[in-house]
Parts: structure tokens; sequence; C-alpha cells
């Protein structure tokens, strides 16, 4: 496998643009609401592009094909229950957070609750989303390495260092332009690989259809009583609905883009939009996981079954191996940049999240610094976020050869721990007037340890084997706010 000249070229180029970008918007960084929130004034599709990139990292762009090709289309079928997500967040949640002119949502939580609650969430956030950094940049590095033979650990300082430096110096303006760039070369790469399959072995979707059906991966069990099976559409349709809900409702990572638009109906329009763009780009993914199969059992000369064995034992990897060996010189390269900037967009979204968060609710609420020096602190919280991601990226690595979960299941299992328990605190809040801090944090604790239970239920529990990872959002939630409410009842406010 090489890369020719060509695409070093376009890789350069592209590394180039973002550092270009952040050193233009670096210029406006006047005060920490320019900084944090582009002033408020971000439009409404551009922040929903930005959800978008930073929420489908490499970790889909990657984790979603290799799914298709190991397991099949029942996964992807969990894609039927996003409209279901709008109402909530634009009903329940969004009027909530946007009429509090905040810059840290999880400032609503003090106002609700008390300080307890919102330095809980506000941790529990900063470590997970270190945590999912480190994940995020150790996937694209593993693509890259595939892809080059290059060493991961370099590949994985070279990215971190490049992202942090253009998110520190460009701020929320910065993460914006480069997120929706971001984006549409991802796009893009996702609809130039099908395309170049079906011209490069002259056969389309239903030919290949017919492939992906014989080595059975068009069976789906809709439902069963048996937690444990790996996948149902039931169970992927709750893990999208709750999963989305959860972290859109109340995530800094997701919100924050809301919070930068000017108005709740902007922040509406936005979470529409979003999960618009949401639903066609996962098509596409797994509409590339479909033609890959085709074109290596195309290749192979094997039946379906057998070769459905053979590809399974690298699913994760099909992806990159086809980007280098078989797509024109140039085009390689665009597509590699379609990865690096998968996990660029989700990076520099992380660490901008982490910048407003430590800088709201620890640096600014216990007046550490004065207000002249916010947003100078906010810099510097930029480039420890960055520098803490790849520490965290190299564990990741280490660990991650220590197990045969691919890459969907290792990002559902460790890194969705805490997404239901953190959404627990929000919704209780809202719609439990009686519930103070002791029944919300009774929830918090609840859904943490059904989390932990659902997760991990194998390796610290004993159990035969752990229940479907799909359940692990909407057990954790349903768990926590059921036991915020029926402690609501009983403690008092």
């Amino acid at each position: 496998m090489h890369l020719t000249t060509l695409d070093f070229v376009v890789i350069v180029a592209y590394l180039g643009g973002l550092t270009l970008i952040g050193l233009h918007f670096s210029k406006q960084q006047t005060s920490r609401e320019e900084y944090l929130l582009g002033s408020r004034n971000v439009h409404w599709l551009l922040a929903a592009g930005s959800v978008l990139a930073t929420l489908l990292s490499t970790i889909t762009f990657l984790a979603l094909p290799g799914e298709t090709i190991r397991y099949g289309i029942a996964f992807s079928l969990g894609l039927i229950a996003l409209p279901l997500v709008v109402p909530v967040v634009n009903y329940i949640l969004l009027p909530v957070l946007m009429s509090l002119r905040i810059t840290s949502m999880y400032e609503y939580l003090e106002r609700r609750f008390d300080v307890r609650a919102r330095s809980l969430a506000a941790t529990v956030f900063t470590a997970r989303t270190l945590l999912w950094m480190g994940l995020v940049i150790y996937t694209c590095s593993f693509a890259v390495t595939t892809m080059t033979g290059w060493n991961i650990y370099w590949t994985i300082v070279v990215l971190g260092v490049v992202t942090t430096f253009y998110t520190s110096a460009g701020g929320m303006r910065t993460v914006i332009w480069t997120d929706n760039l971001q984006l549409w070369i991802l796009g893009g790469g996702a609809i130039a690989i099908p395309i170049y399959i079906g011209v490069s072995i002259g056969s389309g979707p239903a030919a290949w259809w017919d492939a992906f059906s014989a080595a059975g991966h068009t069976k789906i069990e809709v439902f069963s009583w048996d937690l444990t099976i790996r996948l149902t559409v039931i169970g992927a349709m709750m893990s999208q609905f709750f999963w989305n809900a959860c972290t859109n409702g109340s995530d800094q990572v997701a919100v924050q883009r809301f919070l930068s638009t000017p108005s709740l109906a902007a922040a509406r329009r936005s979470m529409w939009s979003y999960m618009g763009m949401n639903f066609a780009l996962n098509f596409l993914l797994v509409f590339c996981g479909l033609a890959l199969f085709a074109f290596y059992h195309h290749r192979s000369g094997l039946a379906p079954a057998a070769f459905q064995a053979e590809i399974a034992l690298k699913a994760d990897r099909v992806m990159p191996e086809f980007i280098v060996q078989e797509l024109p010189a140039g085009i390689s390269g665009l597509v590699l940049a379609a990865l690096l900037a998968a996990a660029m967009s989700s990076l520099s979204s992380g660490i901008n999240s982490i910048s407003g968060v430590v800088g709201t609710d620890f640096i600014e609420r216990h007046n550490w610094v004065g207000e002249s020096g916010m947003l100078r602190a906010s810099k510097i919280v930029s480039v420890v976020a960055g520098a803490a991601g790849v520490l965290v990226a190299l564990g990741v690595t280490y660990a991650s050869q220590r197990t045969d979960w691919n890459l969907v299941e290792l990002t559902q299992r460790v890194n969705h721990l805490t997404v239901g328990p953190i959404a627990v605190l929000f919704f209780s809040g809202i719609l439990f007037r009686r519930a103070g801090f002791g029944a919300a944090g009774a929830g918090f604790l609840t859904g943490l340890l059904v989390s932990l239970f659902v997760a991990f239920g194998k390796e610290l529990f004993g159990l035969p084997q752990s229940v479907s990872f799909t359940w692990l959002v909407p057990f954790s939630f349903s768990a926590g706010f059921a036991a915020a409410g029926l402690a609501s009842l009983i403690v008092r406010r």
C-alpha cells in the first residue's frame, strides 16, 4: 500500500488550509463570548452542519461501513427513530436552555438545583469528552496507519497538535467553518467510493444487494427478550433515539452549537436540519459498506457465505485499505483528507466545549482570574485539553489491542457510559418540579450503575454474556429517570 506524491500534496494543502482558517478568525477573538459562542449570531444551517460533523466523527465514518460488512444492516435500521428525537429536544430542552443566555449548559443545573449538580455534571462531561476525543484520534490514526504504514503514535501526536493549534487560535467561528468544510469532504468521500466501485466492477446496487443477501446480511431480528443478543431492530432504534435525545439535550459539545444561534426558532431549525443531514450521511455510509462488500466479493470469486467468513476478520480495515489500494492518485489523498476531516472536526469541537465548560463552571465561578483574563484562560484550557486528548488516544491505542470488540461496540460500551446519567439531571430538573439535588443525584447514580452493568456485565459482574450495547443508554436513562422521579416524591427539595 502506498500514497503518491499527489496524495501527499492534497493532504498537506488540506491541513494548511485549516491552519489558515484558524489564523484568519484569530483576529476576531476580542471577547470570551465571541471565542466560545461566535457572539451568538451563527447561522442555524452552519450550526447544524457543525453538530453533525462533530458527532459523526471518524468513528462513524469507519465503524458504520465496517459494521455493515461484518454484521449486516440491523444496526443501521435504528435510523428510523431519528425523527422522534426532534420534538423532545425542540420542545422540552431547548426552550429552557435558550432562554437563559448561558455559555455552559451546566449553569442551568446550578440555577435549578445547586452548585453540586453543576460541578458534578461539568466534571463528568470533561472526563467523558477527553475519553471521546482520545477514541476519535485513535480511530483516525488507526485508519491512517492502515493506509500508509506510518507509526500510529506519531500520527496521533501530529493530528492532535494541528487541530489544537487552529482551534485554540480561532475559537468557535473556526470550529463552525472548518466543521462544515470537513462535512462536505466527508460526504464527498462517502459518495465517491460507491460510484467508483460501480464503474470498476460493472454492476449496481441491485447486484450488490443480491450478494449481500446471500451472505445472510439482510436477515434481521425485530425483537427478542434475550437482551444479550447483539442486535435487534427495536434495540437499534431505542439506542438511536435515547442517545440522540440525551446527547443533543445535555451534552455541551452539541448544545453549544445551538446556544451559538441567535434565537430559539433558529436553534429549532438547526435541530431539524441536523437530523435530516444525519440520516442522509448515515445512509451513505451504510451504502459504502454494501458497495465495499460487493467489490471484494466480486474479486474473491468465493461463495457469499465463505467470503463473509473471510472478510469479517478485517471489516473495520476494509475501507482504509480500499482507499489506498484501489482509488486513483489524488482521490486517495482526498478521501484520506475526509478521514482526517471527520476526526479533526470532532476533536476541535471537543476542545472548544471543554474550554467553555472549564472556563465557565470552574475558573469563572471560583473567580480564579479576573474578567480581563478569561479569554486568555480559555485559550490556555483549549491547549491543555488538546494535549490531554492526545495522551488519552495513546492510552486507547494500547488498550484496544486487548479486546475483540469492533469499533462500533468499543465506542458504544466505553464512551456512552455517562450519556444517560447526565441527561437524567436535565430531564428530571425540567419535568419533575418537586425534584431537588438529592432526587436528581439518586437518578444519576442509578443510571451510572445500570450503565456499568450493561457495558461490562461480563467483565465486572461475572455474567456469562454482557447485555447488548444497544440497550446501554436506553436502560441507564430510563432507570435513572424513574429513580429520580420516585425520589422526588420521597426526598424534600
